[in-house]
């Protein structure tokens, strides 16, 4: 027999954790981090999300894309490195554990921004639908870009429309505003193009 002062070398109780508790948190830490990237990064935002069932086979960076791929779709690698120090997993150190996710979730959004206008650039450069606007008005630029693109309009009629540029450029844009001839022609343009939208809806609508 054993002395009472001896160590107990049973082994310890196993940890278990459920099943449903690991999906529950994969779902939670995925969930939090995409939305705080949209939080943080507003352009990322108002893009939609659609889900694919089956999607094409992730392609080894450098490998060039089968011929018969289309350019509208194109891998996007993001990639974030989160360093754990033991010492807060075991003080449970929530303010630390939150401050790498808000860490993530600025990285990850700030990537996925990038390859996004990386992407839209490299695709309307393939289809010729660029503008060069190199030495010209600003609202002249925007008058003939509203003339090429596809819009769509809220319901209360107004251009769903984005323009994205550098800041160093949009602070120079700051306080510039159209002449009335521009502000004429872009109304006139937006005008016609909701009309043209309209009708396009109400031809969908027909049996």
């Amino acid at each position: 027999m054993g002395s009472k002062d001896a160590p107990d070398e049973r082994p310890g109780e196993p940890w278990v954790m459920p099943r449903e508790y690991e999906i529950g948190g994969v779902r939670w830490f995925s969930d939090a981090s995409r939305e705080m990237a949209r939080a943080l990064h507003p352009l990322l935002a108002q893009v939609t999300r659609e889900e694919l069932a089956e999607g094409p086979p992730p392609q080894t960076e450098g490998t060039p894309l089968p011929d018969e791929a289309s350019s509208l779709y194109r891998p996007m690698a993001v990639q974030h490195v989160w360093t754990v120090s033991i010492e807060d997993v075991a003080a449970f150190n929530r303010d630390q554990f939150l401050t790498d996710l808000f860490t993530l979730a600025d990285s990850m959004g700030g990537q996925m921004v990038r390859g996004m206008l990386e992407h839209i650039s490299a695709v309307t450069e393939e289809y010729g639908n660029t503008i060069d606007a190199g030495g010209r008005d600003f609202f002249d630029v925007v008058a003939e870009t509203l003339e090429t693109i596809e819009m769509t309009f809220d319901d209360e009629g107004r251009p769903n429309l984005t323009i994205v540029m550098h800041p160093d450029q949009a602070e120079k844009l700051r306080d510039k505003q159209p002449t009335p001839e521009q502000e004429a022609r872009l109304d006139a343009i937006l005008e016609r193009r909701k009309e043209e939208w309209l009708a396009s809806r109400r031809r969908r609508d027909l049996p």
